[in-house]
């Protein structure tokens, strides 16, 4: 995890300037690419989930078996 991201901040959203490194976090994906957006009007934006590899699900997920 990131040092400026916060341990409260796992299962929020995070979108991160890709030119400039500046980043937002909020619950909602299109809350915190707006506000990065107002700051960088040319933002080239990416977007995870704080604590996970995955910002949504598609799908099912298959069950090991031992």
């Amino acid at each position: 995890m990131c040092p400026q991201v916060q341990e409260s901040d796992r299962g929020n959203i995070v979108a991160i300037d890709i030119k400039t490194g500046d980043f937002e976090v909020d619950q909602s994906e299109i809350a915190a690419c707006d506000r990065l957006e107002a700051r960088h009007s040319d933002a080239q934006i990416w977007i995870v989930r704080i604590g996970s590899r995955h910002v949504r699900r598609f799908g099912g997920r298959t069950r090991r078996t031992a």
